[in-house]
């Protein structure tokens, strides 16, 4: 993680010092809804120039956690994205594609292991207005030339690509660079779902993508308490000219309030991320051999191209991420799950401390369990979102739950 990517988070919503009066160390949030004009001229060069006008297009807070999310993802130093923030990371993805399909083009080519809610959105109320999704899946036990597939069945129609660099929720890693290309060769745009790695890991348009998104729900806020996602586009893009507007007209917006704790989080992401990201790769190598684990799912023990490709794009780690399969399904999963004494079930991820989800029931309920088994999400799987905690204290947890599982 970079210096200026790590300073930018530590001092989001940072104050610059005043006069002898002094100020606010972080700036409050700001609620108002409306700005109020003296005049018609006032209100129309408001209406035209200043979007803080209505807090359906801006204001001071949400504005504040746009330009620190854009500085993250700026790579390089260069040219900053465009960055809106909106009411939860569906919203994000829903903007982008949206912003996507303005260029008139109707199809969408998802890449699949991936968070289940964003094919539920591409192929439930996006399909019922007129945009159609191609489904790539990726052998599950990895190795495949993503952008050869991604190619494959590419074409004119194409709008826009979209994919995660780390899947959700076998956790392997996809070669985003080769799926951008094969976007570019067909006119569209790489939306990459970057959530699991963070900028602080990760980069995407540093990779040749073209539109990232984050829920800020997960790592970045990292308190349990912010529902969130921004999305970002690259100023080279032609989806970023749309951004503004389609941002506006569909009106999912972030709250202030949300903001204002959205950037609280990113004060302690850095540290949090870069903490959960080794302890999840230590658990990972130390779960391996135990008899109540029939997988993990990680880069640290999969080794293959897999590793290889996890050790070219994400240098640092994959983020505070685990996943294993556990012995008796199901059944198995819930007594590994009741027998956890401070790691708690959630249907989400990106806590302070460390969390679980079975995503059999939860992210992928609603595929069949044929359709999961083809992914490789079987009944026993079990996704840890790793915290703060000391390494010694989860590793003791999750072996006596495992042992008491088996």
């Amino acid at each position: 993680m970079s210096d200026d990517i790590r300073l930018a988070a530590i001092r989001a919503g940072a104050v610059p010092a005043g006069g002898d009066e002094g100020r606010d160390l972080v700036a409050p949030p700001a609620l108002s809804s409306a700005r109020s004009y003296p005049d018609l001229d006032a209100l129309d060069a408001a209406m035209e120039a200043d979007p803080r006008v209505y807090r359906r297009y801006s204001n001071e807070s949400v504005a504040l956690l746009e330009a620190t999310l854009a500085a993250l993802e700026t790579p390089g130093g260069g040219e900053a994205p465009v960055a809106r923030v909106t009411a939860s990371g569906q919203a994000a993805l829903l903007l982008l594609v949206s912003a996507a399909a303005m260029s008139g083009r109707r199809r969408v080519v998802l890449v699949r292991p991936c968070y289940g809610a964003t094919e539920a959105l591409l192929v439930g109320p996006l399909a019922a207005l007129g945009m159609a999704t191609t489904v790539v899946d990726l052998p599950v036990d990895g190795g495949a030339d993503a952008g050869a597939l991604v190619a494959a069945v590419g074409g004119p129609d194409v709008a826009v690509v979209v994919v995660e660099i780390v899947t959700n929720p076998l956790l392997t890693v996809v070669d985003v660079p080769a799926v951008a290309a094969a976007a570019r060769a067909c006119g569209a745009v790489c939306l990459v779902d970057s959530t699991f790695a963070t900028p602080f890991l990760f980069q995407p348009l540093a990779h040749g993508a073209d539109l990232v998104l984050h829920s800020l729900t997960k790592h970045l806020g990292g308190h349990s308490d912010v529902l969130g996602g921004v999305a970002l586009a690259s100023p080279q893009s032609e989806a970023a000219g749309w951004l503004d507007a389609t941002s506006r007209s569909l009106g999912a917006v972030l709250s202030p309030f949300d903001a204002w704790l959205t950037l609280r989080g990113l004060r302690t992401a850095p540290l949090r991320v870069e903490r959960g990201n080794a302890t999840a790769a230590a658990l990972a190598s130390a779960l391996a051999g135990h008899p109540g684990v029939v997988a993990v799912h990680h880069p640290a023990v999969r080794g293959g191209a897999d590793a290889a490709l996890a050790a070219r794009l994400l240098p640092r780690g994959i983020g505070p991420m685990l996943s294993i399969d556990v012995r008796g399904g199901r059944s198995g999963a819930g007594r590994v799950v009741r027998a956890l004494d401070g790691i708690r079930l959630a249907p989400t991820l990106g806590d302070v401390s460390t969390t679980v989800s079975h995503p059999a029931t939860t992210s992928h309920r609603n595929f069949s369990a044929q359709d999961r088994v083809a992914l490789g999400i079987s009944d026993g799987l079990l996704r840890f979102s790793i915290g703060i905690e000391d390494e010694a204290t989860l590793l003791a947890e999750l072996t006596s739950a495992l042992t008491a599982g088996g």
